[in-house]
């Protein structure tokens, strides 16, 4: 059957990955493996149009998420997209925003799940408001921003790491106006009679797109920090 994952989760994907870029991110998991399909479980695609209701997203000390602090911050935010939150052995359930033992077999040590509520609420999209992830990016005029670009040409791949052999995470089906987090170099790309190395990394797509089709004359665009 055909699924997808609640928008609110893709949000704090996003949000994740636009402030841990390089994080490790094999312990992340949204839709459930053969035995969550045995069992009740928000992995499974079971609100709705086949939503699936739940992500994991993996501990990394070095340069990632350290999921006891990041969980304890997502908590106080109790916002009301949160159903409950696993971690370290401890499940906080937001009917009484307190923590207590997790009895499962899976102490997630090594990531913290998310459940979202079964309601059309799963799919706000607001930015979740935690510490961690730094400001909540307000509303405005996007020409102000000197980090906002225009990308150009057609099925344009948008790849999980700097390289041409990386997954393709979206693909930009034309033009599109992207917000660019930072840029580095990886592999070279030859397209148009164009040559570059340089990538940038697009939070709001979850990957990095080749700067040959960043629609600015610079190979490497100005204003923008290096990942």
């Amino acid at each position: 059957m055909s699924w997808r994952v609640a928008r609110c989760l893709d949000v704090l994907l996003r949000q994740i990955d636009g402030r841990f870029p390089h994080r490790d991110r094999a312990s992340d998991g949204a839709i459930g493996d053969a035995d969550h399909q045995k069992r009740d479980s928000d992995h499974n695609p079971w609100y709705g149009p086949g939503i699936v209701t739940a992500r994991d997203f993996t501990h990394d000390l070095v340069n990632g998420v350290d999921i006891g602090p990041f969980t304890r911050e997502l908590a106080d935010t109790r916002d009301r997209r949160i159903k409950y939150i696993i971690a370290n052995g401890l499940i906080l359930d937001s009917r009484s925003w307190q923590w207590n033992p997790y009895h499962g077999n899976n102490p997630h040590t090594r990531h913290f799940h998310l459940s979202v509520v079964a309601d059309p609420v799963c799919d706000d999209t607001s930015p979740w408001a935690v510490p961690t992830l730094g400001e909540v990016p307000s509303e405005g005029d996007d020409d102000a921003n000197p980090a906002m670009f225009t990308t150009w040409g057609t099925s344009v791949n948008v790849r999980a790491e700097p390289r041409l052999d990386a997954a393709v995470v979206r693909l930009l089906p034309g033009p599109t106006r992207v917000h660019v987090r930072c840029q580095t170099h990886g592999d070279l790309v030859r397209a148009a009679g164009l040559t570059n190395d340089a990538w940038s990394f697009v939070p709001d797509l979850g990957g990095y797109v080749s700067n040959i089709f960043v629609d600015h004359p610079d190979a490497w665009l100005p204003g923008v920090d290096e990942c």
